[in-house]
């Protein structure tokens, strides 16, 4: 009867630490049985059994989920509740596919809010047997002219961004830095408008993060899938919704990005570049510099977002807008 009370309470004690190998489980079996047929005091032998599992390590995380969460944070969440841009810019119109610049047309309230919802979800861990995770993600950018109440306080601009990426997490060392993060994704972005305003593109996008003590830093590098020009020939040109929306896309926002981020434990700071290192043109790319702040709620912080360049949403891609925004940060990309 006792005997079988300690391989009980062994079993037990197995299956409480959720033990998953087979090879532990045969040793803990293998260590009992020898401590049973021992020619000791049922006393000794408890104490013997006792003394083993105390001994035995375990690793609290060997079953549990990588990811806490299945809804998780991908790029930036926040809010601008103000932004500010020197740059005059006309409100744009198109009559029958084509962009109308009569005098229809107003100035847009230099005022302006924008929001980002950034969320991804895993779908399998160790895809294919890469070492990778694939992942789904969803990124919506909004701009709103909520002060300008002469037009109804419309949203201007919505882009909207689905990727199907694979993420690997090697934490390898180059030598004082880390790889922390790789990422291969395949991402669509469009604006969901009709023809003459829709702007759509798809391309891949490769992504490397490093870290060296307080510093974190990386580049995007993408590829845009190519897109037939427009038809002027088709005699429902230029309504016709085959081609690309936007053409010469690359040539002013680039094709790669650059970033350099600082932590500490009152702010932290990133500084971004896009354009094309191949084919660097001085005048086009874009420079974006956001400081965040904790605040005294620990749900936000405090953001300030500086924006010099083009492609700062699709429907004015070939448009140079220079701007500064505050608001709040809700869910950080690192």
């Amino acid at each position: 009867m006792k005997k079988l009370l300690i391989v009980l309470l062994c079993t037990g004690f197995v299956f409480a630490k959720e033990a998953k190998e087979s090879t532990f489980v045969g040793d803990l079996v293998d260590e009992v049985s020898s401590t049973l047929d021992s020619n000791v005091t049922d006393k000794m032998k408890l104490e013997t059994v006792e003394k083993y599992i105390k001994s035995i390590k375990f690793d609290d995380k060997v079953d549990k989920s990588k990811y806490k969460f299945n809804l998780m944070a991908h790029h930036a969440n926040f809010m601008l509740l103000g932004g500010y841009s020197s740059t005059k810019l006309m409100e744009r119109h198109w009559t029958n596919g084509v962009e109308d610049t009569s005098t229809n047309g107003y100035e847009r309230d230099k005022n302006e809010a924008q929001f980002q919802i950034s969320i991804k979800v895993p779908l399998y861990k160790n895809f294919l047997s890469t070492g990778g995770d694939l992942f789904t993600a969803y990124t919506q950018n909004s701009y709103w002219q909520v002060y300008n109440t002469d037009h109804s306080s419309p949203f201007r601009e919505t882009n909207y961004m689905p990727e199907l990426f694979l993420e690997w997490q090697p934490d390898k060392k180059f030598g004082d830095s880390t790889l922390v993060k790789s990422r291969f994704a395949l991402i669509h972005q469009s604006n969901g408008q009709d023809v003459g305003k829709s702007r759509s593109w798809n391309r891949t996008e490769v992504h490397f993060l490093f870290k060296n003590e307080n510093f974190h830093y990386g580049i995007n590098v993408w590829h845009r899938w190519k897109e037939s020009a427009k038809d002027i020939n088709d005699p429902s040109y230029p309504n016709v919704t085959q081609g690309d929306d936007n053409p010469g896309l690359t040539d002013y926002i680039g094709n790669q990005k650059l970033f350099v981020r600082y932590d500490s434990k009152n702010y932290n700071v990133t500084l971004s570049h896009q354009n094309d290192i191949f084919g660097y043109d001085i005048n086009r790319g874009n420079t974006k510099l956001d400081l965040a702040i904790p605040s005294i709620n620990s749900n936000f912080d405090f953001y300030i977002r500086y924006f010099n360049g083009y492609g700062e949403s699709l429907i004015d891609y070939d448009r140079k807008i220079e701007r500064i925004s505050f608001g709040i940060l809700i869910a950080d990309w690192i």
